[in-house]
């Protein structure tokens, strides 16, 4: 009896210490580490350590998840929301007015980018080149079966919604070619290289100006430029293209602008050359801004919007109705709110730990900054109009889904990071 007591005693405690193997055994594999194989048959300790690691996760998950950045947009989305209201006459509101619309799709957007924080960017960088395709079929649908509303042929008809396919593009470019730099890595310090990623944002910027949308296709060199900038390239390289753009614009204004995109540049930078033409709008944001005065009219907003004379207040121009409603002080506390915006994208540049996902944040960010910026100065004169929306404030369903899917693709890259880090780059 003594003798049988002994013997079961170890085997209690190799029991045990199998049990904590099997448990230490799954913890790596549930972490991602590819350690070892979950094995079947697993008693009801397993799966209690399952249950828990995995309500882990999603605790942990949810502490990485940036509340500050959607709290920031959520703010801009519903300035916007306050601004299209304004901008439409402060009326009743209605589901199938600007407001209603506007209001549904920022709610899509929200709910695109909570599914795709859950994604991981290992799957996100192996779509990468399927998005491509898409984004370029797309564009190209456009030449074919597309709409032309006000002169610009940039729209496709889906049922009762109207998609511009520009607008997803950006992502789906800025995936690819994060993806393209991430798959090099240093081997990015070659020309060829460096060529073959201009290559790739080149061929939508084509597709893109043909429509034609100039703002759009400065969009994608402005996400060519920010992944550049942190990318393992040449700086030789870089600052070759830098220091030939001054030449590449003369090139630009005599052989590839169309005689009304060169006359809208002029008149950008002296409106009364064509004050009842294309410099009226320009003149009348002006003083819609300067009528705001330092706290605004309120829901009114400037006399301008009142009687109609800002056109397209609700999209291109909605930064001088804005300022035309909260005058100077709120102007500031707008551009305060993108200055937040931009600060906790690139933070998540500086928390991750692979070039895929530095490179995808860092484009974000440039991204954000350059409509944010181009759209800010076009109202106030510094810049020439070129129809770039207002990041989460401008009416428009496409540009709200992509902003809300980068925003996704940034909060997919902070509650996955640690995994990530651990994973094959």
């Amino acid at each position: 009896m003594f003798l049988a007591t002994q013997l079961g005693t170890p085997s209690s405690t190799a029991r045990q210490r199998c049990q904590g193997s099997r448990a230490q055994t799954l913890l790596r594999v549930y972490s991602g580490l590819g350690i070892a194989e979950r094995t079947p048959g697993q008693d009801g300790l397993m799966n209690a350590i399952v249950t828990t690691l995995r309500g882990h996760e999603q605790r942990a998950n949810l502490r990485h998840f940036d509340w500050a950045l959607v709290a920031t947009a959520l703010v801009l989305c519903l300035f916007g929301l306050v601004a299209i209201w304004s901008a439409d006459g402060a009326g009743p509101l209605r589901l199938s007015g600007p407001v209603g619309r506007q209001a549904i799709a920022m709610l899509l957007g929200f709910l695109l980018m909570l599914a795709l924080s859950r994604v991981d960017p290992r799957y996100i960088r192996a779509l990468a080149w399927a998005l491509y395709g898409f984004a370029l079929a797309g564009l190209i649908a456009v030449d074919l079966i597309g709409v032309t509303i006000g002169g610009a042929r940039r729209w496709i008809d889906v049922g009762p919604i109207t998609i511009q396919p520009s607008e997803p593009a950006k992502v789906a470019v800025l995936v690819a070619l994060a993806a393209f730099v991430a798959d090099r890595g240093p081997e990015m310090r070659r020309f060829l290289n460096f060529l073959l990623a201009g290559l790739l944002v080149l061929v939508p910027m084509v597709l893109v100006y043909q429509q034609p949308d100039l703002g759009t296709a400065g969009c994608f060199a402005a996400i060519w430029l920010t992944v550049m900038l942190v990318s393992p390239v040449r700086r030789l390289h870089l600052a070759a293209v830098l220091a030939a753009s001054p030449f590449l614009a003369l090139f630009a204004w005599h052989f590839v602008l169309h005689d009304y995109m060169r006359e809208r540049l002029l008149v950008s930078f002296d409106p009364e050359r064509d004050y009842f033409g294309e410099g009226f709008n320009i003149i009348q944001a002006q003083i819609a801004i300067g009528t705001g005065g330092l706290f605004g009219n309120g829901l009114a907003g400037s006399l301008q919007s009142q009687l109609g004379l800002l056109r397209v207040r609700h999209t291109d121009f909605i930064f001088a109705h804005a300022m035309g409603m909260v005058g100077f002080v709120g102007g500031v506390a707008l551009v305060a709110a993108y200055v937040l915006l931009l600060w906790r994208t690139s933070r998540v540049a500086l928390l991750v730990n692979d070039l895929f996902g530095r490179t995808l944040a860092t484009g974000v960010t440039g991204l954000l900054f350059f409509q944010a910026f181009v759209n800010m100065a076009m109202n106030v004169g510094l810049l020439p109009v070129t129809g770039v929306p207002l990041p989460f404030v401008s009416l428009g369903g496409s540009a709200i889904w992509t902003q809300f899917a980068a925003l996704g693709l940034l909060q997919s890259l902070l509650t996955h990071r640690r995994r990530t880090a651990f994973g094959r780059d």
